[in-house]
């Protein structure tokens, strides 16, 4: 009887945030802004997340329009402690952002309140969608929907 009393109170446990990499299955594959990204120029942008055999989800992007790529980004993330995603636009060096507790499944949220823009970053998935938001932490951002693409062979690592 106590192992039946003990399992229904873990099924009732609500569901952990985001602890380490494996909680984050949901954001891999290869994801398309839908059309148009940016309605001036048609911008679409691409993000490729993948999970190494190793404790770290790698990802990057890149922003196609008017027929040149306008802008690229390196990503991943890992476990330092607690889940950190490492952001890289352009080369640049590493903006590192922390996990914060969050129960909702399929999200994550990451803030760096030091950093000018943006200070938090979040994912979300719902269905065979996936929706990122990078923000000032309050009102101020950018929204991106994303769709499930079939990785072309040049996208795959």
């Amino acid at each position: 009887m106590r192992s039946l009393i003990f399992l229904a109170a873990l099924l009732t446990v609500p569901t952990a945030f985001a602890q380490d990499i494996e909680d984050l299955h949901w954001m891999r594959g290869c994801w398309r802004s839908e059309e148009p990204r940016e309605a001036e120029s048609g911008a679409q942008y691409t993000e490729v997340w993948i999970a190494p055999p190793a404790p770290i989800l790698v990802g990057y992007a890149y922003t196609m329009g008017e027929g040149e790529v306008q802008g690229w980004e390196q990503m991943r993330i890992e476990v330092n402690g607690r889940l950190e995603f490492v952001a890289m636009p352009l080369g640049a060096f590493p903006v590192r952002f922390q996990v914060v507790e969050d129960d909702t499944p399929n999200r994550v949220t990451f803030v760096n309140p030091e950093h000018d823009f943006p200070k938090k970053i979040e994912y979300w998935r719902e269905g065979a969608r996936l929706y990122a938001r990078v923000s000032d932490g309050g009102s101020e951002g950018q929204d991106y929907a994303f769709r499930r693409i079939r990785c072309p062979a040049n996208l795959r690592p």
